[in-house]
């Protein structure tokens, strides 16, 4: 491929555009002169440097551009330019980096990190964020960025969640300070009647500032205010549950009126719950979670008990289920009706939890020490560590020395069973 080749193959094309009148003509991707392979050489090898040299030395060239090349490459790739004194200005930069559809100047890469940096993002938190959102290295920091940042701060937002949040969730970033950002804080801290409200929804998902719209909230809030559903609730949905504000106000009406017909309160905290696992499982794989409690040993009844006591239980895996039941019903004894009463403990993990504290309290029963009052199973598997610690350890620490090296798993089952 020669000059003249390139250039009959433009020719007719940048005739039909100049025709129209446009205010500039963009020509990217051309392999051997503008997309970038490293932070120095072009995918033919050529020198940046020297491509840029050529496009300036044409009066008709309005700005140079790096397209189709990995953010972290593209501030060497302008300061490899500028050392060459080429004569491009720091406003002649134009960058359209992978799968990025929008076209914008840049304002000095380093100027947008360095904001980031003063804000307390190390390198590792730069990273995420460029990787989840690449555009952020041709934002303006001071007109598009810093007033976002400082909103979140005046707030209450802590820096560290701040920073954590961002940049695991940049869309936060790209929506309008004002036409988007603002009215949604002012409408959830119409609702929830705190700064620091605000913050725990903006702590737990991010994403809902990203996604969500003040007109999406209203909405959704009508839907359930119409449906009866008390204030608390809903601030308890919002509070905890504030992914639900970004679905469709029509399905929103649906997960509504679903758990109002199983049963569920819509004054208790489970109803929230419910609509989440609603949100979350297709109907055909509610069927089948229910199935796999059906085999289990459960009835028809005893499932749906199960879930409304506990509407996450149909949320664990089908391998989780299978196992945990199996150690309860087969191991322990437990009647899978029993077990329908107490769902929460189907969600505790097998090996770190259940299996331990069953361990220790099969020993101590053995040895005489549990009486009449000492908790049930499931009490005994829901407890808080430090209380099961208080309660089944150190009150036995002189009838069994060993017992928090069994309860930790330091013991093999030959030193356990010399021990019992």
């Amino acid at each position: 491929m020669d000059l003249e080749f390139l250039k009959n193959f433009h020719r007719r094309r940048v005739k039909v555009l100049a025709e129209s009148g446009p205010d500039l003509i963009a020509f990217e991707t051309v392999p051997n002169k503008l997309e970038a392979q490293d932070g120095v050489n072009v995918v033919s090898g050529d020198s940046l440097p020297e491509c840029v040299a050529v496009a300036e030395s044409s009066n008709k060239i309005v700005a140079v551009g790096i397209n189709c090349t990995p953010p972290r490459f593209i501030n060497d790739l302008i300061l490899s330019i500028k050392k060459q004194n080429t004569g491009v200005s720091d406003k002649d930069f134009v960058s359209y980096v992978n799968n990025w559809c929008e076209v914008e100047h840049l304002l000095k890469p380093d100027a947008v990190l360095h904001l980031l940096r003063k804000y307390g993002f190390a390198n590792a938190d730069i990273s995420r964020l460029v990787t989840r959102w690449p555009g952020v290295l041709v934002s303006r920091p001071n007109k598009n960025l810093l007033p976002k940042l400082e909103f979140f701060r005046s707030i209450g937002v802590p820096i560290a969640v701040l920073v954590q949040r961002i940049s695991t969730e940049p869309l936060v970033l790209r929506r309008s300070l004002k036409d988007s950002l603002i009215p949604f804080y002012n409408d959830l801290k119409r609702l929830l009647q705190s700064d620091k409200r605000v913050v725990q929804v903006f702590s737990r998902a991010p994403r809902v500032f990203g996604m969500c719209w003040s007109e999406g909230i209203s909405s959704n809030i009508s839907i359930l205010r119409e449906r009866g559903v008390p204030e608390s609730s809903i601030v308890s949905l919002v509070l905890y549950q504030p992914v639900l504000l970004v679905i469709g106000k029509e399905k929103l009406a649906v997960y509504v009126d679903r758990a109002v017909e199983m049963g569920f309160d819509m004054s208790k905290g489970v109803f929230i719950h419910a609509i989440r696992v609603f949100v979350d499982l297709t109907e055909s794989t509610l069927k089948h979670k229910m199935e796999v409690y059906r085999r289990c040993g459960l009835s028809v009844s005893d499932v749906i008990s199960a879930f409304l006591r506990h509407p996450h239980c149909m949320s664990l895996s089908e391998k989780k289920i299978m196992a945990n039941m199996d150690f309860l019903v087969n191991k322990l004894g437990c009647e899978p009706a029993t077990i329908a009463q107490c769902p929460v403990i189907l969600g505790l993990s097998l090996e770190k939890r259940i299996k331990p504290r069953c361990l220790v309290a099969r020993i101590l029963n053995e040895k005489g020490l549990l009486n009449k009052t000492t908790s049930g199973m499931s009490t005994l598997l829901k407890m808080s560590e430090e209380k099961f610690l208080k309660r089944y350890i150190i009150k036995y620490q002189e009838d069994v020395p060993e017992l928090l090296e069994i309860y930790h798993g330091k013991l093999n089952l030959l030193e356990i069973d010399s021990i019992i």
